[in-house]
């Protein structure tokens, strides 16, 4: 006798395999980086769910500014569609940058912390390899990560920035 347990949560074998927790957490520790970078503190813990659903969406990533000073607040009024459609693709990511950052804490490559989340250690490998080793969207997608963390760092506090994008955590 069998028993079929269904494990997926409801996702297609495609985003189960696309959107598992090692790629997630790899996606959160380049905004971490990046968010650090740019004015040496933690990203908050809420920000984290408001960075995938940018660099996973291919329409979304491919029209993010170049320069990580440019006004998250003129980049929507100017992308008012990408704004609609934001927090339907937050909600359904919720459950995968949670699956991400469990992932990412268990195996100590970020930590949690009152401030926000941490680097707490290197990528095995380092970020550097990790992004070299890869498909060329698999790059974009973690350099836009670093982008993004670099971005909200520059753009105002958390609810402002939940503000802009029309959701709340």
């Amino acid at each position: 006798m069998t028993t079929d347990y269904n494990f997926n949560l409801g996702r297609s074998p495609e985003e189960l395999v696309l959107m598992n927790p090692a790629f997630i957490a790899a996606l959160l520790y380049f905004a971490v980086q990046g968010y650090k970078e740019e004015i040496g503190k933690s990203l908050p813990f809420s920000l984290a769910f408001l960075v995938p659903p940018v660099v996973l969406v291919k329409s979304f990533r491919s029209a993010l500014p170049r320069k990580r000073n440019s006004s998250l607040a003129a980049w929507l009024q100017n992308h008012a569609d990408f704004r609609l459609r934001f927090a339907e693709v937050v909600s359904s990511l919720v459950p995968v940058v949670r699956e991400g950052l469990l992932f990412a804490v268990n195996k100590g490559v970020l930590s949690l912390a009152e401030e926000g989340i941490e680097e707490k250690s290197k990528l095995l490998g380092g970020s550097n390899s990790i992004i070299t080793k890869n498909t060329e969207e698999f790059k974009e997608i973690l350099n836009k990560a670093r982008f993004v963390g670099r971005w909200y760092a520059n753009s105002g506090s958390e609810q402002t920035i939940f503000a802009l994008w029309g959701v709340r955590p």
